[in-house]
């Protein structure tokens, strides 16, 4: 499993150089949160996603987790159905490894987005050799800076959220769950 995060953690480094000068005002297509909870349990993610054509693009996961030593990576197509009618849905899946304390086995994703002008809604299940899990979260954009909503989670159940938008690419948001508190910062570049 780490040798499959390593390489795509590196191929997706790479075509970071190839894309580089054809983006100058456009973000590279990478995207990291860093969690910690009340309970001292914490979670790192890295996205990357990229467009191919205005329908079509690909995107990949890897994240790791500090309590039970769980890791996870995978990739997999993106689609906007509706490009023209409906430019704010986003579609994905994709396949890949996990592995936990125990054993490793391959891991399935479907994602759903929904970014329109003040209302973003995210939506992932996973299920594979450690079972299924999935995450909901939307919010309201109050402001540039605010916004609130509500997401659910597996393991945790449903919560209200809140979020601090630092910068265009650097937000800070926090939920509160009915057994604990989670602390996150997003990073997009």
């Amino acid at each position: 499993m780490k040798r499959i995060c390593t390489l795509i953690l590196m191929c997706l480094f790479v075509s970071v150089s190839a894309i580089a000068a054809e983006t100058e005002e456009k973000e590279l297509g990478f995207w990291f949160e860093a969690r910690v909870d009340s309970k001292k349990s914490s979670q790192i993610v890295g996205w990357y996603e990229r467009e191919l054509t205005d329908m079509f693009g690909v995107y990949g996961l890897v994240s790791m987790e500090s309590d039970d030593r769980y890791r996870q990576a995978y990739a997999g197509l993106t689609v906007k159905p509706l490009p023209t009618t409906a430019p704010w849905l986003h579609l994905g899946i994709g396949l890949g490894r996990e592995r936990d304390g125990e054993g490793s086995g391959i891991r399935k994703n479907l994602f759903v987005s929904v970014d329109a002008e003040k209302v973003d809604c995210f939506a992932t299940y996973e299920t594979g050799y450690t079972g299924p899990w999935h995450r909901v979260n939307c919010v309201y954009h109050l402001t540039d800076k605010w916004s609130i909503g509500s997401m659910q989670e597996t393991n945790l159940g449903a919560a209200p959220r809140a979020e601090y938008h630092i910068k265009k690419n650097l937000t800070v948001w926090s939920a509160l769950f009915r057994d604990r508190a989670v602390l996150a910062v997003n990073y997009s570049f």
